[in-house]
């Protein structure tokens, strides 16, 4: 079960991207075709599709580490700080933080998690929106105001992360 969770999470999340990119790629098509408010509704969609795929991921993740390690509901990745604190794998503790916050950031907007992204965006392996805006990046039609930016890399990143605390915990090398 452990090693098919990686595999099956690291083929999704490719099938995923591969499939947001396509249908991108055919709307900036129609776009120069037409400025069509449906369009750029379009765009504004693959964004929050992006958000709901890897807020779905990760909530999948502590799932399946409450099941495997038999803890109860919401201890699931206050254990998996433990361990890592506990191993001194410190890096990855720090990376699984920046994007469990991230996480945090897209389903509940500004709080805690927010300002603690805030206080190291220069070092972050993905973009926020700065606290004194609306938008990352004005002018862009495919931007919602999620304040953080999923992109291909984001979703990759933190593909790479939960991989990487899973098989940590689980010892699978």
């Amino acid at each position: 079960m452990m090693q098919r969770f990686v595999q099956i999470i690291s083929e999704s999340t490719e099938t995923h991207i591969e499939n947001f990119n396509r249908i991108e790629n055919l709307i900036y098509e129609e776009l120069q075709q037409s400025g069509s408010t449906r369009l750029v509704i379009n765009l504004q969609k693959m964004q929050w599709e992006r958000a709901i795929f890897v807020i779905g991921l990760f909530s999948l993740f502590e799932a399946v580490i409450q099941n495997e390690l038999k803890i109860e509901k919401g201890s699931a990745f206050k254990e998996l700080k433990r361990r890592l604190e506990k191993d001194r794998n410190t890096e990855l503790l720090i990376r699984f933080e920046e994007f469990y916050y991230a996480i945090n950031v897209l389903k509940h907007g500004k709080g805690h998690s927010y300002t603690e992204l805030l206080e190291k965006q220069d070092s972050l392996p993905f973009e926020i929106t700065p606290a004194d805006s609306y938008f990352r990046n004005e002018g862009d039609v495919s931007e919602t105001e999620t304040l953080i930016y999923v992109d291909d890399k984001f979703l990759e990143s933190c593909l790479a992360v939960i991989c990487q605390c899973y098989e940590e915990l689980f010892r699978i090398k």
